[in-house]
């Protein structure tokens, strides 16, 4: 799918749209960036962009200036990655996440990092940018327990199937 985006730029937008260009990985925007760049009523504070490694290296050396840190084995809790870059943009905390997965109660991977091959493109400032797909971004929300966003992508997803 590709969509355009169009309208005034809030700070996340913004943010994308300055990222590094990756020209040798593969990487793509999730988190509540990502239902909004699908259309859904959200306001994201921050950028979540889901990595492989060259991507990863690309995006971290070309916000070299913008890093706050850089953690190897990175743990929140509902969520941990091999690899998590933090980087400010505008204003904008931008998460780089390698090799994550969303965990269950018991400590156990419960979904890994989604398919990056498989990726909704959406215009954002002129570029083609990787979206999580809104399948995928209903797996991982249900994965995290994160029910209501859960639920308003499935009622989205459900409206277009009914179409």
């Amino acid at each position: 799918m590709l969509v355009a985006v169009t309208g005034s730029a809030p700070a996340w937008r913004t943010a994308l749209g300055e990222l590094p260009i990756v020209r040798g990985g593969r990487w793509a925007v999730g988190g509540s960036a990502s239902l909004a760049l699908h259309g859904l009523p959200v306001d994201p504070r921050d950028l979540d962009l889901l990595v492989d490694h060259v991507a990863a290296a690309e995006l971290a050396g070309g916000l070299r200036g913008a890093v706050v840190s850089d953690e190897a084995r990175w743990d929140r809790g509902d969520v941990r990655a091999v690899r998590r870059v933090l980087a400010v943009v505008h204003g904008v905390e931008v998460e780089i996440l390698e090799g994550v997965e969303a965990v269950g109660p018991t400590g156990d991977a419960v979904v890994a990092t989604p398919d990056l091959d498989h990726v909704d493109r959406i215009i954002v400032s002129g570029r083609r940018i990787p979206v999580l797909p809104l399948p995928a971004m209903q797996v991982l929300f249900d994965a995290t327990g994160n029910r209501e966003r859960a639920a308003m992508v499935a009622k989205v997803l459900g409206a277009a199937r009914d179409c």
